[in-house]
């Protein structure tokens, strides 16, 4: 199973999204958020925290989704210190829509290949 991990610098920014992914690929789709060290940050020790929830609960391929740059670095600082019981990819999309996006294929049965391609095409969603 594939899941989803929200990296935010803000608890409330990476939470709010979170119940978005929720209320729309219901619970079938594996979905955590960290973020919000003091009142704004996010460090790699959370990160790893939040890998470690999904694979408690059975992911074993996981999708990373950062909203600004050291939220990446994060990420992938705690994706090489992480134990190979999971795939860990830090996506590169845009950080609400990709998400959806992903979340959106993983709960129609795409994988994780498919779920990384449909939140890196969210580059190309015009708002008008």
């Amino acid at each position: 199973m594939t899941g989803i991990l929200l990296v935010s610098h803000s608890k409330q920014l990476a939470q709010g999204l979170e119940k978005l992914l929720h209320s729309l690929s219901g619970e079938d789709v594996f979905v955590e958020s960290v973020g919000g060290v003091g009142s704004l940050g996010v460090d790699a020790t959370m990160v790893m925290e939040g890998l470690n929830q999904l694979t408690d609960m059975g992911s074993t391929e996981i999708l990373v989704f950062g909203d600004l740059g050291s939220a990446i670095l994060s990420a992938e600082n705690a994706k090489d210190l992480m134990p190979v019981s999971a795939r860990v990819h830090v996506v590169d999309a845009p950080f609400v829509e990709g998400a959806v996006a992903a979340a959106m294929s993983l709960s129609t049965g795409g994988g994780a290949e498919e779920a990384m391609a449909a939140a890196e095409e969210a580059y190309q969603i015009r708002k008008r």
